[in-house]
């Protein structure tokens, strides 16, 4: 039971997230206009979704590791200190996620520029 209430608190701690993550995927996927921009918002959104998801994974992973844990205290800090190196690594691959939003972001707006300059000229 213990260990249920330890996951559920994980669980309610990626909540947030998770929900932001899902309705920014919605959105992006049935009101953006089709194009370069939107398809690199889905692919940054879709990391960082993967990411929490694995980072949901990893925490009730930890959590079974300390539930069973039976005295032998240098494979599990050998274990955490793997389980350190996965997390740096999916905040890394988050971080590339947040640059692929932004990264459309700024190709939207530069497209309507060029449309707005478009316009103005003719």
């Amino acid at each position: 039971m213990g260990s249920m209430v330890q996951w559920l608190t994980l669980l309610a701690y990626s909540l947030p997230e998770l929900f932001g993550l899902g309705i920014a995927l919605a959105l992006l996927g049935t009101t953006a206009r089709p194009g370069p921009a939107r398809r690199l918002g889905l692919i940054g959104i879709g990391a960082m979704l993967c990411v929490s998801l694995l980072g949901l994974g990893l925490g009730i992973y930890q959590q079974i590791l300390i539930a069973n844990a039976a005295g032998d205290h240098v494979s599990i800090q050998r274990m955490f200190s793997i389980l350190s190196a996965v997390r740096i690594v999916l905040n890394l691959v988050s971080m590339g996620g947040v640059l692929t939003v932004v990264w459309g972001l700024c190709t939207a707006t530069r497209t309507v520029a060029n449309e707005d300059g478009r316009l103005e000229s003719s």
